[in-house]
C-alpha cells in the first residue's frame, strides 16, 4: 500500500510548477477556484464537499494547479498590475522619497568626474578590501552585521536566499549581490548618521544603486555590463535590464523597464 501512494505522488508530481518553482498568481487562482466549487457542493452535501476541497488541495499541493491550462488562463486574462503583486523575483523598490544617487553623493560614496557618475577613491578602496573578507565567509558577516547567527545561504535558480532558523530573511539577484551589500552595509552606516532610521526599501534602494558602480564582479572579478532582456515565468511576460558579469553571469542589481 505503502508503495502505491507513493507511485501515486510521483505520477501527481508536477517539479515544474510546485516547490520553489510554485507560480503564486496560478496557485491563488486554483484555490479560489477549488472553494467556490467546494461550498457549491456543499450546498448538496457536506461532506461531497469537503472531499472536493480535499480532493483539490491535494492536486493543487502536487501538481501546482487544479484546471488544465492554468498558466496560460492566468496569464491571457489577468492584467498585468494584478500578477505583479505576486512577484517576488525582483528586489528593487522604488520609493519616490528617495533620491539614491543624491544620497550616495551626500555621504561621500560617489562623485561626478568628467560629467560622468563614479565611486570616490576612498570608499572604493574600503569597500574592494572589505569584500574581498566578506567573500571568504559571508555567513560571518551576516551573523556580525545583520545578526543572523544560524544564517545559511541558498542558491536557487536565478536567486540567492538567506535563511535564519527556518525562514527565508532576504532575497537578492546573487550571492554576488549578497558579498557587495554585506561589504557595504557598515561602510554605509559609518557614513550615514540616520541609516537605522531610514526604512528597510531605503536602505535596500541605496546598496542595490551602489552595486550599479561596481567595476569588477566580487565573486569573479569579472567585468558587470547592463543587457534588457525579455523574462517569461508561466503566466507573465516582463522586459527586465540587468547589471551583470560577463564571466559568471552572476547578477548584481535589475530593475523592470
Amino acid at each position: 500500500m505503502r508503495i502505491q501512494v507513493d507511485q501515486l505522488k510521483r505520477r501527481l508530481h508536477q517539479p515544474e510548477y510546485t516547490g520553489e518553482n510554485r507560480c503564486i498568481p496560478c496557485t491563488s487562482v486554483n484555490i479560489a477556484l477549488a472553494a467556490v466549487a467546494s461550498v457549491a457542493v456543499s450546498i448538496f452535501s457536506t461532506p461531497a464537499g469537503i472531499a472536493v476541497a480535499g480532493l483539490s488541495a491535494t492536486i493543487i499541493y502536487f501538481r501546482g494547479y487544479l484546471v488544465p491550462g492554468t498558466p496560460t488562463l492566468t496569464k491571457r486574462y489577468f492584467p498585468d498590475r494584478v500578477l505583479r503583486w505576486f512577484d517576488k523575483t525582483l528586489r528593487t523598490t522604488v520609493d519616490t522619497t528617495l533620491d539614491t544617487e543624491d544620497q550616495l553623493h551626500s555621504v561621500g560614496v560617489i562623485e561626478e568626474a568628467n560629467g560622468d557618475l563614479s565611486l570616490t577613491d576612498s570608499f572604493e578602496s574600503q569597500w574592494t578590501s572589505t569584500i574581498t573578507r566578506v567573500k571568504e565567509n559571508p555567513e560571518a558577516h551576516l551573523a556580525a552585521e545583520l545578526g543572523y547567527s544560524d544564517a545559511e545561504i541558498r542558491d536557487r535558480g536565478n536567486a540567492c536566499v538567506v535563511v535564519d532558523d527556518g525562514h527565508e530573511v532576504a532575497r537578492l539577484p546573487s550571492r554576488a549581490a549578497l558579498v557587495a551589500d554585506l561589504a557595504a552595509v557598515r561602510l554605509l552606516q559609518d557614513r550615514t548618521k540616520n541609516w537605522t532610521q531610514l526604512s528597510d526599501s531605503e536602505q535596500e534602494q541605496m546598496l542595490t544603486g551602489l552595486r550599479i558602480f561596481l567595476d569588477e564582479c566580487p565573486i569573479c572579478s569579472g567585468t558587470p555590463t547592463f543587457i534588457e532582456n525579455l523574462v517569461e515565468s508561466c503566466c507573465r511576460s516582463r522586459s527586465v535590464i540587468s547589471y551583470k558579469c560577463g564571466e559568471c553571469d552572476a547578477r548584481l542589481a535589475e530593475v523592470e523597464a
